[in-house]
């Protein structure tokens, strides 16, 4: 189902629950990528800017993976070669990037997930399949999946309140852990010291048109357009983890260098580092180890399958098997807000120009299955990783999947 709202602690990741000692997943030695923006980074989203059009750029709340991808791989070209040739693309193009996240302290921080709602007292429901009662209906595509209903809801309607827009690994691991929500609380006023960032404050910057002949104010037209980009807190920085590089082991091993990011050419610090693999925490691990039988998936970036929100593993029954196991689900029901629209420009040699619009599964999206065949003991090792149906969209880092337990303890 889908629910439509209209809608460095010395360079390792801290975790209050502790991380497990299982490697991320998929083979090869990985290299974390640290960005430390100069200036506000702008990720604009869809709307139509430039001359003759809108003079207003809208940001987005936080980059797509391609974003960061391409930038990355930009800059290893630049370093490693003096011409963008097929093969040197082709190669760059085999990068995988597992990113890009918030960072805190050494702390990888997650878009909230779209499965919970609280009052105006701080009181935390969350949202899972309901089965109908009798003379009850929805019009959802498929008759296995059922409607997300708030767990035990008050009897007064209230209205919900806004919940942070990030969570650390420590809160998203303890809310992945909880079967009904009961013990999940989220404080009145969530700071950084909780474990929770609000939404990274846009900055909003008036520009005026210069003429390139005379660098300076365009005298025929002296056009003003507003630009608006994220402006991340001095003690945060963005992180991805980099794998399949051997081609460019040379550069990546002592990286260190400025580089724009995103729109306008906005520099920022791009540095690797061996340390702080992202590992499944303990408590997850430990919860798969018992096989449950009812599993959530949470995706950690903007997803983009096949067959729109669906993810195309998915049969028309909404049954398949998750990627890269031998564990097949059935979909029970999904949490997922409106699609967002991605888009581009492409610089490759051969197809420049405009990419077309492609629709994304927003970040935080929750997926809720039922184990038909297999053990969820496997799923530590897809921690983060892709569950994208196209190759190219999983090496750009699209539909990271976090991993987790809804229903009974059983």
């Amino acid at each position: 189902m889908v629910d439509c709202c209209p809608a460095f602690r010395d360079n390792k990741f801290y975790d209050q629950e502790g991380h497990g000692s299982r490697r991320h997943g998929g083979g090869g030695i990985m290299i974390r990528l640290e960005i430390v923006p100069h200036d506000p980074v702008i990720a604009r989203d869809g709307r139509p800017f430039g001359s003759g059009q809108c003079h207003r750029m809208r940001c987005l709340e936080w980059l797509y993976p391609s974003v960061l991808a391409g930038s990355f791989r930009t800059l290893l070209g630049k370093k490693s070669s003096s011409d963008f040739d097929a093969e040197t693309v082709k190669k760059l193009k085999g990068l995988s990037i597992f990113g890009p996240l918030l960072m805190r302290n050494g702390s990888p921080y997650f878009p909230a997930p779209k499965d919970i709602v609280v009052d105006e007292r701080s009181k935390c429901f969350a949202k899972r399949p309901f089965t109908l009662r009798e003379k009850e209906y929805c019009d959802l595509p498929g008759e296995s999946l059922l409607p997300t209903m708030l767990l035990d809801p008050p009897e007064v309607d209230f209205k919900p309140k806004k919940i942070p827009a990030f969570w650390s690994l420590g809160r998203m691991s303890k809310w992945l852990t909880d079967y009904t929500s009961t013990s999940f609380q989220i404080p009145e006023n969530p700071g950084p010291e909780t474990g929770f960032l609000d939404t990274i404050e846009h900055e909003l910057r008036t520009h005026i048109k210069i003429c390139p002949e005379m660098g300076a104010v365009d005298p025929g037209k002296g056009l003003l357009f507003m630009t608006a980009g994220l402006a991340l807190p001095a003690d945060t920085a963005i992180t991805a983890l980099i794998q399949d590089y051997d081609s460019f082991a040379e550069v990546m091993q002592d990286l260190d260098a400025l580089h724009p990011l995103g729109s306008e050419r906005r520099l920022a610090r791009w540095k690797t580092t061996t340390t702080g693999e992202w590992g499944c925490p303990s408590g997850i691990q430990e919860l798969m180890e018992a096989n449950p039988k009812r599993i959530r998936m949470v995706l950690a970036t903007p997803g983009i399958f096949s067959c729109g929100w669906r993810p195309g593993w998915l049969d028309d029954s909404f049954c398949g098997q998750i990627p890269e196991t031998g564990l097949k689900v059935r979909l029970l029901g999904a949490c997922i807000e409106r699609w967002r629209p991605i888009s581009g420009w492409g610089l490759e040699k051969g197809s420049v120009g405009p990419k077309p619009v492609r629709r994304t599964v927003p970040a935080g999206s929750v997926y809720f299955f039922e184990v038909l065949h297999g053990a969820a003991s496997c799923l530590p090792d897809l921690w983060l990783k892709s569950v994208c149906d196209e190759i190219q969209d999983r090496k750009d880092g699209f539909g990271l999947a976090l991993w987790g337990v809804w229903g009974n303890k059983k």
